[in-house]
């Protein structure tokens, strides 16, 4: 696959295609199209000038396999440009130059809310080298990624900054990680000074997992609301065992939560990274002190898979 592009395309209004497509009433293996990228943080300039522009490689029940392509453009591109462009490989800060692929769930398929300027470019082939990506995500094969659209945003404006602006790009992240660490840092720190005294009314009147925002990097809103039912679920069972419960019985009711974590990450493609794993942790550390059993928290790691 080509390497990401490194300048902006230019693309007039001489160029055929521009604004001459009408939109299509269904989605479609082979079908482009573009968007205005978004700035990839904060503290990102707050406007790109670019254009990016995805295929849709497959389309099933569940998802649409979506590929980001590696051109961008000073406006909307033709489909004449885009059929000079592959698939990205991302590079950008850990990735490892995988392709840009993933699926999206039917129901998460949002583009007037999750891109900009979303517009049909045209249909293109689809490859058999593209299939195998559509097979992968239907099979939820080890490695497939799913995800809502804004994840095309960030491949695209990601690896164009990564490739053509990286000093500057860098600096933004390292902002923006400084900025989160200190927010982690505040979060622990009020988390150590409330455990003594922690209620399971104060625990129940909480919302779980308030930094998990609907967009990329976190789980989907739908994985997120499932997500804190459980939690609910589980803290409403624990404190129906009284003041003195016995060690097994919380015992069975933490390790169904987290049995249903590992379930329910493995069925969504694997969406309990770092910050995720940290945050349903502590809720589950939580949990095991107001039931009166924290013996019970260093049994946690031996029953998750995330």
């Amino acid at each position: 696959m080509k390497s990401f592009l490194k300048r902006v395309l230019r693309v007039t209004s001489d160029d055929p295609g521009i604004g001459t497509n009408p939109p299509p009433s269904s989605l479609e293996p082979g079908q482009v199209y573009s968007f205005q990228t978004r700035p990839y943080s904060e503290f990102s300039p707050p406007k790109t000038g670019r254009f990016a522009a995805i295929k849709i490689l497959g389309v099933d029940d569940k998802h649409v396999a979506v590929a980001v392509l590696d051109g961008i453009w000073s406006d909307p591109p033709t489909l004449k440009a885009v059929r000079a462009t592959s698939i990205i490989n991302e590079h950008r800060f850990a990735h490892t130059g995988r392709a840009a692929v993933f699926g999206v769930n039917r129901e998460w398929w949002k583009p007037e809310s999750d891109l900009d300027e979303f517009g049909f470019v045209g249909t293109l082939t689809v490859s058999r080298a593209e299939h195998s990506f559509v097979d992968a995500i239907a099979g939820y094969a080890p490695g497939s990624r799913f995800s809502k659209l804004h994840a095309a945003n960030h491949a695209a404006e990601g690896e164009w900054r990564w490739s053509n602006d990286r000093d500057a790009f860098v600096l933004e992240a390292e902002k923006k990680n400084a900025k989160d660490e200190a927010e982690r840092a505040a979060q622990e720190e009020r988390y150590r000074n409330r455990l003594s005294n922690l209620t399971w009314e104060q625990l129940q009147s909480e919302t779980p997992f308030q930094r998990w925002s609907p967009s990329p990097p976190f789980p989907p809103e739908e994985f997120t609301h499932a997500a804190r039912a459980t939690i609910r679920t589980a803290c409403d069972a624990l404190k129906e065992l009284g003041p003195k419960p016995r060690r097994a019985d919380v015992r069975a009711i933490l390790k169904k939560t987290v049995l249903w974590f590992n379930e329910a990450d493995e069925k969504i493609g694997g969406v309990i990274e770092t910050e995720e794993r940290e945050d349903i942790c502590a809720v589950l550390e939580e949990m095991a002190y107001v039931a009166r059993q924290k013996a019970l928290v260093g049994e946690i790691d031996e029953w998750r898979e995330w």
